[in-house]
C-alpha cells in the first residue's frame, strides 16, 4: 500500500517480449520509478534501441527484478543477465566514485 502523498511519484512499466517496442519506449519518457523486465528485452532495448533513460537511469537503482531469469540460467542464457549487472556495476562505480571508465573496468570480476 503507497501512502497517497506518493502515489504521483510511483510509476510503473512493463519492458517484456512480446509487446510493442514503441509502446514500451514511449512507457520509458515518463520515466518510471518501477520498472518490471524480462532480461532479454530490457537488454534489447539498452542495447540496439540505446535507450537513454534505461542507460542513466537504471544504475542508480536500489533494487532490480528481473522476470523469467530463472528461465535465462536455466537454458544457458545467462550472458543477457550478466551483461545487464554488469552495465548496471560499471555505471554506478562510474557515477558514485567518478573514476575513469578504462580504471573501473579493470576491476571488473572476470
Amino acid at each position: 500500500m503507497v501512502p497517497t502523498q506518493y502515489e504521483q511519484q510511483i510509476r510503473i512499466c512493463a519492458i517484456v517480449g512480446g509487446m510493442s517496442i514503441d509502446k514500451q519506449l514511449r512507457l520509458l519518457k515518463y520515466k518510471p520509478t518501477i520498472i518490471v523486465a524480462t532480461p532479454g528485452r530490457l537488454w534489447e532495448m539498452m542495447t540496439e534501441y540505446s535507450n537513454r533513460y534505461l542507460l542513466e537511469a537504471l544504475p542508480m537503482i536500489d533494487v532490480i527484478v528481473l522476470d523469467e531469469a530463472d528461465r535465462l540460467i536455466a537454458d544457458g542464457h545467462f550472458k543477457e543477465m550478466a551483461d545487464i549487472l554488469a552495465h548496471i556495476y560499471t555505471q554506478r562505480l562510474k557515477i558514485k566514485t567518478k573514476k575513469p571508465k578504462a580504471e573501473i573496468e579493470e576491476a571488473l570480476p572476470k
